[in-house]
């Protein structure tokens, strides 16, 4: 069977009873994670910027509903808003291949929504999304010894992320879901580096035209366009205009439908970036469990430093990006406010003198700096870079600590309690106690849902 037969009849057959239960959990956890992070961006202006945008420029049927908002939009407009917005604190899931979940997840709640699908329907599209698009994601990743400053699309292959669970949702057939996935490989960006450069915000309106171009590509698919079945396959097929130097075609059907690969993803503890995560996991340990707070402080030592990851600006950090991707920054907030979330990113946060003065005690250790696309290379093999910190007190004492795994990586994953509290976490500001546990029972149960026509209450 050809690789865009086998994926199309892999996602198109799979039913709910076919999928073991820990593969189901992980939907959910994937679910609560990213909604969560959605609604733990309520405070920050660009989320309501994104809402404004949305609210002006997406018009039509009111089919789903605006995260924090609660006004109904669009199919395709409701989609892009709320995908931008799980990205927005950077609070998601990280996979090998970026953030799929900030697309795969937006894309199956305003199907289900819109469509009065099915608890299951929508689990299972989920499963079935993330194993389609991490196989297209694979077979087109940059050979190894690749330089990710000079492109990673990570934004560019998610359009698979939201086409793969949406054309599910939609019932199509077979060879329906093979055109749509054939019109995503005509619609996806070009990788570039630039807003990693920049450090804009417009990275995360990305992850939105990804998520409504492949939910579009579905609708297209439906509608009847045709002609693009077998994009996956022969001299002509996707991955060899990919502008990569080698395709590993042998990833789109690799252990499809016994390796489950949302089992392999990591979701974060932090809302920072991935390669944060086990420096504040350390730092986090060091508070609760030796005592250590901000004026103990003399200097920290971060070994190995991370590739792009020890910025330090005595000035003040004036992008959020910024910031998220700073060990020293992000070392600083937590000290200084030990609960995460978007206060951690206000505009006064990032310039405030106390935190920029503790942040500036943070060095990177005399190790090699560690490489950032051989560090994802050491994650899709099953392992994680490791992270020494050493604590130097005012009265002292030095304290070091190690991790290999960070909390959430698949060898560390969150369990769902701690998923449930994170989400607790997460949405203290943007729902009540009594919502955050409505919800929570909600998505803790949502196979048990026959329609889910009024999801969309949850989401505000």
């Amino acid at each position: 069977m050809n690789n865009s037969t086998a994926l199309s009849q892999f996602a198109v057959n799979l039913k709910y009873e076919d999928i073991p239960a820990e593969v189901t959990e992980m939907a959910k956890k994937m679910a609560i994670q990213t909604i969560g992070a959605a609604l733990a961006s309520k405070e920050m202006d660009f989320t309501q910027s994104v809402l404004d945008f949305s609210k002006k420029y997406s018009t039509g049927p009111s089919d789903a509903t605006l995260m924090l908002d609660g006004g109904k939009t669009s199919l395709l407009g409701a989609v892009f808003a709320n995908s931008i917005i799980a990205d927005n604190i950077d609070w998601e899931d990280c996979s090998w291949t970026g953030h799929p979940s900030a697309g795969l997840i937006p894309a199956a709640l305003a199907l289900a929504e819109s469509r009065g699908k099915s608890g299951k329907d929508f689990l299972t599209a989920i499963v079935a999304g993330f194993e389609v698009y991490q196989r297209i994601a694979m077979v087109i990743q940059p050979p190894r010894g690749f330089k990710s400053n000079i492109g990673w699309g990570l934004t560019s292959w998610q359009i698979f992320a939201s086409c793969a669970p949406a054309a599910k949702m939609m019932d199509l057939t077979a060879e329906q879901y093979e055109q749509a996935l054939g019109i995503a490989g005509v619609l996806m960006a070009v990788p570039n580096s630039l807003v990693h450069y920049t450090m804009s915000n417009v990275y995360h309106y990305q992850h939105g035209f990804c998520a409504q171009d492949g939910v579009l590509s579905a609708m297209l698919a439906e509608h009847g366009v045709d002609g693009m079945n077998g994009a996956f396959d022969g001299p002509n097929g996707f991955g060899e205009h990919h502008l990569v130097s080698a395709q590993e075609t042998a990833w789109y059907q690799k252990e499809l439908g016994s390796r489950w690969l949302i089992m392999e993803t990591l979701l974060k503890h932090w809302p920072t970036n991935m390669w944060v995560q086990a420096s504040l996991d350390i730092m986090d340990a060091f508070m609760k469990e030796d005592g250590v707070t901000a004026a103990d402080i003399e200097e920290i030592i971060v070994d190995p430093p991370t590739e792009r990851r020890m910025t330090l600006r005595p000035e003040g950090y004036d992008k959020i990006i910024e910031a998220q991707y700073s060990i020293p920054y992000c070392i600083a907030a937590l000290l200084l406010d030990p609960t995460p979330g978007p206060q951690w990113y206000t505009a006064e946060r990032m310039h405030d003198p106390e935190l920029l003065a503790l942040a500036s005690k943070v060095k990177p250790g005399p190790s090699a700096e560690q490489d950032l696309q051989e560090s994802f290379n050491t994650f899709q093999d099953g392992d994680f870079v490791s992270k020494t910190i050493t604590v130097k007190c005012r009265d002292g004492r030095v304290l070091s600590r190690s991790l290999y795994y960070p909390k959430g990586h698949p060898k560390n994953q969150l369990t769902m309690e701690e998923v449930c509290e994170r989400f607790r976490v997460q949405t203290r500001n943007a729902l009540s106690p009594e919502k955050a546990e409505a919800v929570l029972n909600t998505l803790m149960n949502i196979e048990n849902l026959e329609d889910m026509t009024a999801v969309g209450e949850i989401l505000y």
